[in-house]
């Protein structure tokens, strides 16, 4: 039996829609071994926090691990560090597989939301590159915070909880979803996620919502 009608379906992007985790991941550990002291326990400070944007992680490791509070300048070149170290690779980044599918399959039927750590303006640029963009109603980025953003698109879109789905591949986007009360499926994209739906590609996300909701 088929849980409820879905008016509303937002998706998380790197590691959920793009295969994008490990060049995230490359980039810090490059920058990170400019300071081979601290490299290891900074990189396992950073791994568990998927939604935590990259500015803030370099806020932290500046003021909190180098002790250099209020190091403004030294923040910014981080960040503009990582920005160049990963763009153009996520513009160029496969899909996972069947994501384009999923996309093209709902774009009609349901409004589509992307909520993610990626910093707004980026995220502009790289959803223009990859030519995604009118995809969704609206794409969230950084600074934000998943589940009060979550809250907003069920208003604006007068969508109950049981009404609305989010797909992500991190335990903090899981954990969004459940703070909200609404459906999650997960991504199993090797971030530790432990959830009931967990699909490895789209093409079952696709299959699962389809046999488990009225859209």
């Amino acid at each position: 039996m088929k849980q409820s009608s879905l008016k509303v379906i937002a998706l998380d992007f790197d590691g959920t829609l793009v295969e994008s985790n490990t060049i995230k991941d490359k980039a810090f550990e490059t920058i990170f071994s400019d300071w081979p002291e601290h490299k290891e326990s900074i990189l396992a400070w950073h791994r568990p926090r998927n939604t935590v944007d990259r500015r803030e992680k370099f806020r932290y490791f500046v003021e909190e691990v180098l002790h250099e509070s209020g190091n403004v300048g030294k923040i910014d070149e981080l960040t503009k560090r990582f920005s160049v170290l990963t763009r153009q690779a996520i513009i160029d980044c496969p899909w996972v597989s069947g994501a384009t599918d999923f996309l093209d399959y709902f774009k009609e039927r349901l409004p589509l939301f992307l909520v993610s750590a990626t910093p707004q303006e980026e995220l502009n640029k790289i959803l223009d590159h990859r030519r995604i963009a009118d995809y969704f109603q609206q794409s969230y980025g950084a600074p934000l915070d998943k589940s009060e953003v979550l809250s907003v698109i069920m208003k604006d879109q007068e969508a109950s909880p049981v009404e609305t789905l989010y797909i992500g591949d991190s335990p903090e986007d899981q954990q969004a979803a459940q703070n909200q009360s609404i459906h999650f499926i997960g991504m199993d994209s090797g971030r530790g996620l432990k959830a009931k739906n967990l699909c490895s590609d789209f093409h079952k996300i696709l299959q699962r919502v389809n046999s488990c909701y009225e859209c």
